[in-house]
C-alpha cells in the first residue's frame, strides 16, 4: 500500500544475543556495566549487566541505545557533531529526556540501515563504546 514504510528491526532473539555478548565482553575486560539493546524505534528489547554495575547505569545505557538507534550514528558522534553548532543548540538538546550525547551507544547496522542499537554504561566513555562494539561484532561479525 502506498503511504506506508516498512522498517526492519532486530528481533528479540538477536537482541538477547547482543545483550549476552555485551555482558561477556564486559566480564572478560573487567567492566562493571549495564547493557541495553533497543529496536529501531528505541524500545528496550533486551538487557543485561555485569556484576557491580551502578544502578543509575540502567537508564543511561537505555538512553545511549535509544539515541544511537534514532539518529543512526553513535551517541558519541552525535555529541561531537554539536561542537560546530551554536551553544543554544547544545544547551537545548541536553534538556531532552532520553537523549545521550556521549559515548556508549552504537547503532546496529544491516545492509547500511539501522535496525537497532546497543547502549552500554558504567565504565569510561571509550570502554562503554568498546563494549557495545564488541557485542555487535560478536553477533554480526567484525564491523570496525
Amino acid at each position: 500500500m502506498d503511504g506506508l514504510l516498512q522498517l526492519q528491526t532486530i528481533d528479540s532473539a538477536t537482541a538477547l544475543k547482543l545483550a549476552t555478548a555485551g555482558r561477556e565482553y564486559a566480564v572478560k575486560h573487567g567492566f562493571s556495566v549495564s547493557i541495553a539493546v533497543v529496536d529501531i524505534v528505541g524500545n528496550l528489547v533486551a538487557y543485561s549487566q555485569s556484576d557491580g554495575a551502578p544502578v543509575q547505569c540502567v537508564a543511561i545505557a537505555c538512553d545511549k541505545a535509544k539515541t544511537a538507534a534514532n539518529f543512526g550514528i553513535t551517541s558519541r558522534q552525535l555529541g561531537e557533531g554539536l561542537t560546530n553548532e551554536a551553544p543554544r543548540v547544545s544547551a537545548g538538546l541536553v534538556t531532552y529526556d532520553g537523549l545521550a550525547l556521549f559515548g556508549g551507544g552504537v547503532p546496529v547496522m544491516v545492509d547500511g540501515k539501522t535496525v537497532g542499537a546497543v547502549g552500554v554504561s558504567g565504565a569510561s566513555e571509550a570502554e562503554d563504546e568498546e563494549c557495545a562494539l564488541g557485542a555487535i561484532n560478536a553477533v554480526f561479525g567484525d564491523r570496525d
